[in-house]
């Protein structure tokens, strides 16, 4: 199938990516891709195979960054089965959250969220990190739901003595998490459990309010709107973010959990 120009969002604004370019990022066997945008095209692109295998090239050079680190969420995005050993190789090169990143991706394109689900238990960066890579995967893991239970565990253990920005931050992370695999089809007592549900909903109602971070602030409103919008607590959360946070976007969010309006929304191609 011949290649076709992709479209990307570049702050907000949209900027086509020619075939010629496309061809040549698919293509460069060195160096990262010319720009963001550019890497944003390849993992869209309508040559799935050619993307990974560019992909992979990247993740292979291992250096540090954001250019990697996009990098290895566009093989969770097209689950690169392929690309598992690339990824855990690549962890073992950073170390830290950035490792740590990749490794969870590893064992997500490679059908093992059970296993990482033990992992996390084991190792607090690895649960910390592990939620932003889950978020780019297009299907629902077969054990999502002791993913979730792991995560849930995590932040049981760590609410009570956690400073409030990083708790904020892993609350946001997993909430969003949660939020895309229903997205994704997945029924929230399925993919929480009853106890689990209730207690990410407390501590989501909790930690919202006083939320001065826009991205976890976003990811805690989205799973509220999905879960308990009829909620007086949780809709009284939501307004106090949409008051804080005037992203057009997010606004025009809050507006469709509080009218009544379809959410979760579907996925965005």
């Amino acid at each position: 199938m011949p290649l076709e120009p992709v479209t990307v969002q570049v702050r907000g604004r949209a900027q086509v990516i020619p075939v010629d370019e496309l061809r040549a990022e698919l293509d460069a066997e060195e160096g990262a891709p010319r720009s963001l945008a550019h890497l944003e095209a390849v993992v869209r692109c309508n040559d799935p195979a050619a993307a990974v295998r560019r992909l992979r090239r990247v993740v292979r050079r291992g250096d540090a960054g954001v250019t990697t680190l996009q990098a290895v969420f566009g093989l969770v995005r097209l689950e690169a089965r392929d690309a598992a050993a690339d990824l855990e190789a690549l962890a073992q090169k950073l170390g830290g959250s950035p490792g740590a990143i990749a490794q969870a991706a590893s064992l997500l394109v490679a059908g093992r969220a059970d296993a990482l689900a033990v992992a996390v238990a084991a190792d607090a960066v690895l649960a910390h990190a592990s939620p932003q890579p889950y978020l780019h995967l297009p299907t629902v893991p077969s054990d999502a739901t002791a993913l979730f239970g792991a995560w849930t565990a995590v932040l049981r253990e760590e609410a009570p003595r956690t400073g409030v920005t990083a708790l904020r931050a892993f609350v946001g992370d997993v909430a969003e998490a949660a939020f895309r695999s229903l997205q994704h089809g997945a029924r929230p007592n399925d993919l929480l459990g009853d106890a689990d549900r209730e207690f990410l909903v407390d501590l989501v109602c909790g930690e919202l309010p006083g939320t001065t971070d826009f991205i976890a602030a976003r990811g805690m409103s989205w799973l509220l709107g999905a879960l308990e919008r009829h909620d007086e607590t949780a809709r009284a959360a939501i307004e106090r973010a949409r008051e804080r946070f005037r992203d057009p976007e997010f606004q025009a969010d809050c507006e469709a959990m509080l009218t009544g309006a379809a959410w979760p929304p579907r996925p965005h191609p």
